[in-house]
Order: structure tokens, then C-alpha cells, then sequence
């Protein structure tokens, strides 16, 4: 009779016959990663097929070359007798296939970033083609921002909300300020590991549109030609006509890249459940009953793929999935006991897995937890470097991309710098001391903006985000 998780787990902790209780953990984790691959794929294959076949989504095209390859990997790995010999050459493959998936999502993100930005900026002109524009008093609107970032006491949702305001208001500040603000947030990661600075360097970078992968423009050349028409407009002269097709372009290409990324998320979820699988087929139990049902969904599922009919489902077969939902709430709550003693684990055996025999075990059940994590984009060869942030670090990080945010803001028009800084400034951490100082800033925003219609465009656009609360 097997042992529970728990007494497992326990024995292993209290160094109790861990030759024996070792390897049980290890087979134990892996065939419960099997299982819940295998359910996981199953489900999520029916779902992306369904949406495929009943046209829920219109940029399959975008996605098609990548879901053909997952589609022959699913029925050589899966379905057709197997070659056990080439089961790590296909395990290759399939990580080429995910590294390709991730790439295109770097593309898809940076295209997102510029859409996002230019939205910005035709917001903050909108008005200039509308009959009437409203005035409204800048007092009571600063009065009444106040109140609705104090309306909690909770410093993080007073932060976050300080954030979000500050991303909106007009920005009227120097180049020379803004860098400074710049500096200052980034000289708080000093002393902390190098990928904390990294993150936020990401993220800074990804707001102000610095992050653009060397193949976009070949991965997506449809959305490289709409970005490069819409960067290069004229925005100071732009006529009424002018100025509504490139806010449809941009909220279109939008709405495009939205579909394109719901679609690769589909798809690397089950790439990533054929990875776990293909890592422990083998380890499963004799007694897995969903086996057999999966294998008949996914044969199913995988046939109507390959043939290209986009056939409806039949109810029968997609009735079937209800049958698995227990496996799926059971194996998680497995896998959950399981991970809980993992660290435990590796600190206390780490380095006697390859004594025992168990590195490549140990490896398998490492990457799964990565795999069927909470991450699906997660860098599965990304090395974890404990070096710190020191002076040289920051300084060497901050003048570079100061002087990338330089060279931008000398190629693009006054409204796009104040879209960047904006942008930017909403992901840095509050730079004010108190409520007075948030007032001030929110007061000098508004009376220094000059433009009328964007002053107004700001008001509503506040204006809606307090209402939603």
C-alpha cells in the first residue's frame, strides 16, 4: 500500500530510509505531473479547437504555422507507436516549438506597448475635432482626485491609485526632471540582486516603447507597416479625416493583437502540457482510468486538426471533458502537497540525487513544476544570478537608458515625449511625501497644460477611472 503525500514527504524530512522514500517521492511527483498533463491537455486541446472551428477568433492565420507543428508533435508523441529511443530528440523539438511561441509573444507585447502609447496621444487630441469642448475648474477637480486617492487607508491601494492618476495627468515637466525621477527609482534597487533591476528595467523599457525585438518585423509584417504609419504621422497637423483613421488603425490593431495573443496563450498552454507529458510518460500509474479517455479525445481532436475540415465537435465527445474534471481538482491538490515539500527536498538531498540515481528524475520534476506553473511563459534555461546591484551596476544601467530615452526624444514630436514620460512614470514607484505635494503636482499638471483639449481629454479619462471605483 502506497503512503500518503504527507508521511512521504515526512519520512524524507526526518531522514528516514531515504533510499527507499527518495525515489518514491520522485516517481510519485512525476506520475502525478503526467496525469495532470495529460487532463490539462486534453481539456485545453477541445477548447482551442472549438474556438478554431467556430471562428471565435479571426487571426488563426497569424498562429497556423506554429499550431501545425504542435499538431504533428501531439500525434507523434501522443498517438502513433513511439519510438522510445527518439522520445528526447522530440522533447527538443517541442522546446524550439515553445521557445518560437515566446519570441512571437515579445513581438506581440512590443507591438501592444506602441498601440497603447499612440492611444494615449490621439486621446489627448480627440477634442480638437468635437464642436465644444467643456471647461471645468481645476480646483475642485484637484480637490475632488485627492479625495478619491485618500478615500482608503491602505498605503498600497493609495500608491497604486497614485500611479494610475499620475499616468494620466498632462505632463509638464523638463527632460531634465523627468530623468531625474528616472534615477531616483532606479538607484532603489542598489544593493538588491540584479534581476530585481532587471524587472524593472523591463518594465520601464516595455512603457516607453524602448523594448522591440530584432524580429518583429519579420514575425509580423502586417502590424510592422501599421506601426510605422502610425509613428511617422504628423500629429500637430493632422486633419479631422486623418486623425480618425489612425485611431481606427490603432484600435483595430489592438483589437488584432489581442485575438493573436489569446491565441499563442492557448497554444503554449498545451505545448506546455505536451513538454510534461513527453518528460514523464513512463512514470504514470497502471490504474490511470482518464488515460484512455484523453487518448480518445485527443486522437479525435487531433484528427480534425490535421485534416483541416474545422468540423463542429460532436456533444458526445465534448461531454466526455465533465468526466475529467475530477482527475484535473484531484491531481492539482496532489501536485500542490507534493511542490509544498519540494524545496525541502532539494535543500536536505539536492546534491545525493546523482548518488541515488535520481538527476535525471530530479530534473524532470523541477521543469515540470516550472512548466505547469503559474508562469506559462517561464524561461526554462534562464539562470538565477545572485549578483547584487552595485554602484557601477546602476550607474552603468541608468546611463544607458537614459541615453536610449534620449536619442527617442529627439526623433519624436513633443505629444509622443509627453506620452513616454507619462507612460513611464505611471510604473515608477510614488515620488511624493505627502498629500500636499500630490495636490500640487495634480494643480501644476493641469494649470500649466495649455491645450485645452488636452486638458479636457485628461478630466474624463480621470474623471471615468473614479467612477469606476
Amino acid at each position: 500500500m502506497s503512503l500518503s503525500v504527507n508521511q512521504l514527504l515526512k519520512n524524507i524530512r526526518e531522514n528516514k530510509e531515504v533510499e527507499v522514500y527518495l525515489p518514491q517521492y520522485m516517481n510519485r511527483s512525476l506520475s502525478t505531473y503526467y496525469r495532470y498533463s495529460l487532463v490539462d491537455l486534453t481539456m485545453k486541446y477541445v477548447m482551442l479547437y472549438e474556438v478554431i472551428s467556430e471562428k471565435h477568433n479571426k487571426q488563426i492565420d497569424q498562429v497556423k504555422d506554429i499550431l501545425d507543428q504542435v499538431n504533428q508533435l501531439v500525434k507523434e508523441t501522443m498517438l502513433d507507436v513511439f519510438d522510445e529511443s527518439t522520445r528526447a530528440t522530440k522533447v527538443e523539438e517541442i522546446a524550439e516549438v515553445r521557445k518560437e511561441i515566446m519570441s512571437r509573444m515579445k513581438s506581440i507585447t512590443a507591438y501592444a506597448d506602441i498601440m497603447q502609447l499612440y492611444e494615449y496621444v490621439l486621446n489627448r487630441i480627440e477634442d480638437k475635432y468635437s464642436d465644444e469642448i467643456e471647461e471645468f475648474d481645476v480646483d475642485v477637480f484637484t480637490g475632488e482626485i485627492i479625495n478619491y486617492i485618500f478615500s482608503n487607508n491602505d498605503n498600497v491601494i493609495i500608491n497604486t491609485k497614485v500611479q494610475e492618476i499620475i499616468g494620466q495627468l498632462p505632463v509638464r515637466m523638463t527632460k531634465t526632471k523627468y530623468y531625474d525621477l528616472l534615477k531616483d527609482s532606479i538607484s532603489i534597487y542598489k544593493g538588491s540582486e540584479r534581476s530585481s533591476v532587471d524587472g524593472y528595467l523591463y518594465m520601464i523599457k516595455s512603457a516607453t516603447t524602448l523594448d522591440r525585438p530584432k524580429d518583429m518585423k519579420k514575425q509580423f509584417p502586417e502590424l510592422y507597416k501599421a506601426a510605422t504609419q502610425i509613428e511617422s504621422a504628423d500629429f500637430k497637423s493632422l486633419t479631422k479625416p486623418e486623425f480618425y483613421r489612425l485611431n481606427g488603425m490603432v484600435q483595430d490593431r489592438a483589437m488584432d493583437l489581442l485575438e493573436i495573443s489569446d491565441l499563442f496563450m492557448q497554444i503554449q498552454e498545451i505545448i506546455n502540457c505536451l513538454y510534461a507529458y513527453n518528460l514523464t510518460v513512463g512514470y504514470q500509474n497502471a490504474d490511470m482510468k482518464e488515460e484512455t479517455l484523453c487518448k480518445e479525445l485527443i486522437a479525435h481532436v487531433n484528427g480534425y486538426f490535421l485534416e483541416g475540415d474545422q468540423k463542429e465537435l460532436d456533444e458526445k465527445e465534448v461531454d466526455k471533458l465533465s468526466k475529467l474534471e475530477g482527475a484535473m481538482e484531484s491531481s492539482m491538490q496532489e501536485i500542490a502537497l507534493l511542490e509544498g515539500g519540494y524545496e525541502d527536498v532539494m535543500t536536505m538531498y539536492g546534491k545525493k540525487l546523482k548518488s541515488l540515481m535520481l538527476s535525471t528524475q530530479g530534473a524532470c520534476v523541477t521543469t515540470c513544476m516550472k512548466l505547469l506553473g503559474n508562469s506559462m511563459f517561464v524561461d526554462l534555461n534562464a539562470k538565477v544570478s545572485t549578483k547584487l546591484a552595485d554602484d557601477a551596476y546602476i550607474e552603468k544601467v541608468t546611463s544607458t537608458l537614459i541615453k536610449n530615452l534620449a536619442k527617442m526624444f529627439d526623433k519624436v514630436p513633443q505629444c509622443v515625449v509627453r506620452a513616454v514620460m507619462a507612460s513611464s512614470l505611471n510604473k515608477m514607484p510614488v515620488f511624493f511625501n505627502n498629500s500636499d505635494e500630490i495636490a500640487e503636482y495634480v494643480a501644476n499638471s493641469l494649470n500649466q497644460c495649455k491645450d485645452l483639449a488636452e486638458k479636457t481629454a485628461c478630466y474624463s479619462i480621470i474623471q471615468d477611472i473614479m467612477s469606476e471605483q
